[in-house]
């Protein structure tokens, strides 16, 4: 692992390598040189939203010169938690979803300045959704940056806008006790099921719990975590009866794609048949849909 100090002179941003080890990955080719990437990073910290957060620079600088020294397999939440944000060593990002939050952030500022200011820059830098490595493209090359209008990325399997979810925290009618038990249980088995699937991405649920009390608008924490749906709901408990309501939820357009309710007769021996059932029901449904989505046709480059 290596390690860096981060170095400012005249508002630029520099990493100075202290220690590596020589860990080496392949990745995308870069057709240019480090000091054209190095150039093209000043121009992109003179905007607004790189002079107004260090954290963004640094991260910025840290997965670059990682991607170009040829440790992209090293770029991991926990590197960047150590090396860029000063997170001890006991960091775990299962818990903390701190890392994401500023990749998120990042991605949006290279957007807006790419559609902005930086429409006409030799160099586009990119650190693209799901990872945290850089690539770089040459603008000239239609169709071929991210930011260009005509692009559409035809690598994604025709389902991965149903590929990525969360659980949020299900509304209890009674806050602690067993009824809170049941459905941070639920939440967690749901998790589980969900991440058995094949090609489903599932973010950690304590990273969402930690965070969803927080932010509640589903589009920006879906967009700064990296899920699409979600599978939300609540839990009412009366007289030894347990009614659950299960949804999933679009993110991008708010649209409740699916509901269902259970209605059961709980006691301290079947709470995990009933929470089984469910899961069982809800992942049966989420694969109807993952189904479905298989059949609309691929996009490619316009």
């Amino acid at each position: 692992m290596a390690h860096y100090m981060i170095n400012h002179t005249q508002g630029a941003v520099t990493i100075q390598t202290l220690f590596m080890e020589p860990i080496k990955t392949t990745v995308q080719p870069n057709p240019f040189t480090l000091d054209a990437i190095d150039q093209q990073m000043d121009r992109i910290f003179l905007d607004s939203h790189f002079t107004e957060s260090e954290i963004l620079k640094k991260f910025l600088c840290f997965v670059v010169h990682e991607t170009i020294a040829g440790r992209a397999n090293c770029l991991k939440e926990y590197t960047i938690a150590t090396n860029v944000l000063g997170k001890p060593s006991n960091f775990n990002p299962q818990e903390n979803g701190i890392v994401r939050i500023h990749a998120g952030r990042l991605r949006r500022a290279l957007s807006d300045y790419y559609h902005g200011k930086g429409a006409d820059d030799p160099i586009v830098i990119d650190i693209p959704k799901g990872k945290y490595v850089a690539v770089f493209f040459d603008p000239a090359q239609q169709n071929v940056s991210p930011y260009h209008p005509g692009y559409v990325e035809s690598t994604i399997s025709s389902d991965a806008e149903i590929s990525a979810f969360a659980i949020m925290p299900f509304i209890c009618s009674r806050t602690g006790g067993p009824v809170q038990s049941f459905a941070d249980g639920l939440c967690l088995q749901l998790c589980s099921s969900l991440a058995s699937l094949h090609n489903m991405n599932v973010t950690a649920y304590h990273a969402v719990k930690s965070l969803a009390s927080n932010d509640c608008d589903l589009k920006h924490l879906g967009a700064t975590m990296g899920f699409s749906h979600v599978v939300t709901g609540g839990v009412q408990y009366s007289n030894d009866k347990i009614r659950v309501n299960v949804h999933i939820i679009e993110c991008s357009s708010y649209k409740q794609i699916y509901s269902e309710t259970y209605e059961r007769r709980i006691s301290s021996t079947n709470a995990f048949d009933i929470q089984d059932e469910i899961c069982m029901q809800t992942i049966k449904k989420i694969e109807e849909l993952r189904s479905k989505r298989r059949n609309i046709p691929m996009l490619s480059a316009i």
